[in-house]
């Protein structure tokens, strides 16, 4: 009993560990994700909220892990807190994820985990990419699970797992096709790891592993909705190397945390050396293709951007739930006491900044008392005033008003194939139909875009061509400057409020051409 209570600690220090990272989304009312805003006015109608403009379709898209589980957690909380909710299961599953595979890998909860804890604040997360980061932590847990019964799957084991495979299919494609790596790379690390290699086993684990996967490969084939853009493949691995890297760990949204990955990465290649660390040898080909899938996975794929965001994090949660640390206890001690204190750092640095964000969401939030209701609402940047300081955490700020005042905004995610929210035809050409038109226009494009030219502009050809002759389409207009000098506007705007950050602008209705 007391030896047992002797390796329990690390499991309580993965519990607190998660509960730390947790924390700061109940110190806001909404966490500056730049994604987060448009995902709460979706979950505000998939929860019932009227609107003139959005319509529900359901369809056998793989990415519904959110719209499934906060509204049906809605009928009981409110959505800000169902929401919240979510996203504290899906920090959790990052969390435990490893320090259930660490304890499936070596029979004992171990101290390389809470390193692990680290990576939960990736790229992901801090963007908002809910349904991803769900489904990808739940797949942790699934593939702990895979390891722990690798001695005793029958009939039944095999069927629970198609069961949870499908589900993170319908949460996340993405997820399933990184679950499908851990799998099939582990299976194939217990083949070699046998002495002598039983290459007679290779169907039997062949099967197994591919059975639990024939739902989702069905779902994928044959029910996979249409989307736009979905044969779309880019790769620019020049321009997403340092991308790769930032995603793995980062204090708050663009904000990399390069000092403290830097620390783990020394304190890994140092453990590797001393033989402090040992890596599960039935990992190392899970680790491998990992590795190689964070370095050469594409930045645009089936319709999705950041697409090359999704592996490094991963990649880093497997390295030390794979790991094994060599020490005296007390040295164990120490660093579980030392990782405690750092993730405690992390959690009150996201929180501090989540925080201003959230001043500026409330000002915003209360100040839309003067949005026309049901207006159709433009967000803008004023690039020159906005200088170098992150405009991300603005892009959606104007889907807030989709709750509270029923406007519709053209960025809101209704890309078919991809959302269940959908726009009437008749507003689809003046909408973002894709990732690549999912940014706001500049304040210095507003001139061309108001009289439908282009003007060697590629961004207005490419990005903007649903906001041609916008003043034709749109009552009021976001302009976002923060605290630069503004830059001057196209005379069709008036204003209509100022706030600390940003301006309310009406647009005259002017210049339109003729049908």
């Amino acid at each position: 009993m007391g030896t047992d209570r002797k390796h329990a600690w690390p499991l309580a220090a993965s519990v607190m560990a998660a509960a730390i990272l947790i924390a700061p989304l109940w110190c806001v009312a909404s966490p500056a994700m730049p994604d987060y805003p448009a995902h709460l006015a979706t979950f505000h109608l998939l929860a019932g909220g009227a609107s003139h403009y959005y319509r529900i379709h359901w369809a056998f898209i793989p990415n519904l892990a959110a719209e499934i589980a906060v509204p049906a957690l809605a009928r009981f909380v409110a959505l800000g807190a169902a929401t919240k909710l979510f996203l504290s299961a899906a920090v959790a599953m990052w969390v435990m994820g490893p320090a259930l595979i660490h304890r499936a890998l070596y029979g004992r909860f171990g101290v390389a985990p809470l390193i692990a804890a680290f990576f939960a604040y990736n790229a992901n997360f801090m963007w908002g990419f809910l349904n991803y980061y769900f489904a990808a932590g739940l797949a942790l847990l699934v593939f702990a699970a895979w390891i722990a019964t690798e001695n005793r799957r029958g009939v039944f084991s095999l069927a629970g797992f198609m069961l949870a495979v499908t589900i993170i299919y319908f949460c996340h494609v993405f997820a399933a096709f990184a679950l499908l790596m851990m799998i099939g790379c582990f299976e194939l690390g217990v083949l070699m790891a046998q002495r002598p290699v039983a290459f007679r086993n290779v169907p039997r684990q062949l099967l197994s592993t591919a059975i639990i996967f024939i739902p989702c490969a069905f779902a994928f084939v044959f029910l996979k909705p249409h989307g736009a853009d979905s044969g779309h493949l880019e790769f620019n691995f020049a321009a997403s190397a340092m991308d790769r890297v930032e995603a793995m760990l980062q204090w708050n949204y663009d904000n990399p945390a390069f000092s403290l990955l830097a620390v783990i990465a020394a304190f890994l290649l140092i453990g590797l050396w001393r033989r402090w660390i040992v890596l599960h040898r039935k990992m190392i080909f899970v680790l491998i293709a990992f590795a190689l899938g964070a370095a050469l996975a594409p930045e645009w794929a089936m319709g999705g951007w950041g697409v090359d965001l999704r592996l490094p994090a991963i990649l880093c949660v497997l390295v030390f739930a794979a790991a094994d640390l060599q020490v005296p206890p007390l040295y164990a001690k120490l660093l579980a006491v030392v990782c405690m204190g750092t993730l405690i750092y992390c959690a009150a640095t996201l929180a501090g900044n989540w925080r201003y964000y959230d001043r500026q969401y409330s000002e915003f939030r209360a100040a839309s008392q003067s949005i026309v209701p049901n207006a159709k609402l433009l967000t803008v940047l004023d690039g020159d005033s906005i200088g170098k300081a992150s405009d991300q955490p603005y892009w959606h700020m104007a889907e807030f008003a989709i709750i509270d005042r029923g406007a519709f905004t053209p960025l809101m995610f209704t890309t078919r194939g991809q959302h269940v929210v959908r726009l009437p035809r008749a507003l689809q050409a003046i909408a973002a139909s894709s990732a690549q038109e999912g940014s706001p226009p500049d304040t210095s494009e507003l001139n061309d875009l108001a009289a439908g030219s282009i003007d060697g502009d590629i961004d207005i050809a490419e990005v903007f061509p649903y906001l041609m002759y916008y003043q034709c389409h749109f009552d009021q207009a976001v302009i976002i400057h923060l605290n630069g000098n503004r830059s001057p506007l196209p005379n069709i705007l008036h204003l209509r409020l100022a706030g600390s950050f940003f301006s309310l602008y009406d647009i005259q209705r002017t210049g339109c051409p003729k049908q």
